[in-house]
Protein backbone atom coordinates (compact mmCIF):
# COMPACT_ATOMS: atom_id res chain seq x y z
CA UNK A 1 0.00 0.00 0.00
CA UNK A 2 0.80 3.71 -0.40
CA UNK A 3 1.47 5.22 2.84
CA UNK A 4 0.90 9.02 3.57
CA UNK A 5 4.67 9.63 3.37
CA UNK A 6 4.59 8.34 -0.24
CA UNK A 7 1.87 10.02 -1.38
CA UNK A 8 3.63 13.41 -0.19
CA UNK A 9 5.77 12.54 -3.63
CA UNK A 10 3.35 13.89 -6.07
CA UNK A 11 3.72 13.85 -9.70
CA UNK A 12 5.01 10.56 -10.34
CA UNK A 13 3.07 7.34 -10.20
CA UNK A 14 3.70 3.99 -7.55
CA UNK A 15 5.65 2.55 -10.25
CA UNK A 16 8.25 4.88 -11.02
CA UNK A 17 8.59 5.86 -7.26
CA UNK A 18 9.44 2.18 -6.92
CA UNK A 19 11.70 2.15 -9.62
CA UNK A 20 13.99 5.12 -8.28
CA UNK A 21 13.72 3.83 -4.48
CA UNK A 22 15.30 0.44 -6.46
CA UNK A 23 17.93 2.94 -7.24
CA UNK A 24 18.68 4.57 -3.70
CA UNK A 25 22.48 4.01 -2.06
CA UNK A 26 21.94 0.91 -0.40
CA UNK A 27 22.17 2.38 3.28
CA UNK A 28 19.28 5.09 2.13
CA UNK A 29 17.40 2.33 0.47
CA UNK A 30 17.36 -0.09 3.40
CA UNK A 31 16.36 2.67 5.88
CA UNK A 32 13.59 3.67 3.76
CA UNK A 33 12.22 0.01 3.10
CA UNK A 34 11.70 -0.25 6.95
CA UNK A 35 10.68 3.01 8.05
CA UNK A 36 8.49 3.80 4.93
CA UNK A 37 7.50 0.60 3.46
CA UNK A 38 7.68 -1.53 6.04
CA UNK A 39 6.45 0.36 9.38
CA UNK A 40 9.38 -0.10 11.37
CA UNK A 41 10.65 3.02 14.00
CA UNK A 42 13.71 4.46 13.95
CA UNK A 43 14.82 2.95 17.16
CA UNK A 44 13.66 -0.28 15.66
CA UNK A 45 15.85 0.11 12.55
CA UNK A 46 18.78 0.70 14.39
CA UNK A 47 18.29 -2.18 16.56
CA UNK A 48 18.10 -4.13 13.00
CA UNK A 49 21.06 -2.68 11.45
CA UNK A 50 23.42 -1.75 14.47
CA UNK A 51 23.04 1.98 14.02
CA UNK A 52 21.35 4.76 16.07
CA UNK A 53 18.02 5.51 16.04
CA UNK A 54 19.51 9.36 15.50
CA UNK A 55 21.41 8.14 12.09
CA UNK A 56 18.15 6.13 10.97
CA UNK A 57 16.44 9.31 10.65
CA UNK A 58 19.41 11.08 8.99
CA UNK A 59 19.67 8.20 6.42
CA UNK A 60 16.07 8.41 6.36
CA UNK A 61 15.78 12.34 5.12
CA UNK A 62 18.42 12.33 3.05
CA UNK A 63 16.46 9.48 1.08
CA UNK A 64 13.73 11.78 0.96
CA UNK A 65 15.88 14.36 -0.33
CA UNK A 66 17.51 11.97 -3.29
CA UNK A 67 14.20 10.81 -4.13
CA UNK A 68 13.06 14.11 -4.56
CA UNK A 69 15.86 15.20 -6.45
CA UNK A 70 15.48 12.25 -8.96
CA UNK A 71 11.60 13.08 -9.08
CA UNK A 72 12.14 16.83 -10.04
CA UNK A 73 15.00 15.41 -12.83
CA UNK A 74 12.03 13.35 -14.16
CA UNK A 75 9.62 15.88 -14.42
CA UNK A 76 11.88 18.50 -16.04
CA UNK A 77 12.41 16.35 -18.78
Amino acid sequence: GVTPQMQSMQGIGYKELMKLVMQLPAGFRTVFNLSVLEGYSHKEIGDLLGISASTSRTQLSRARTWLQNKIKELENV
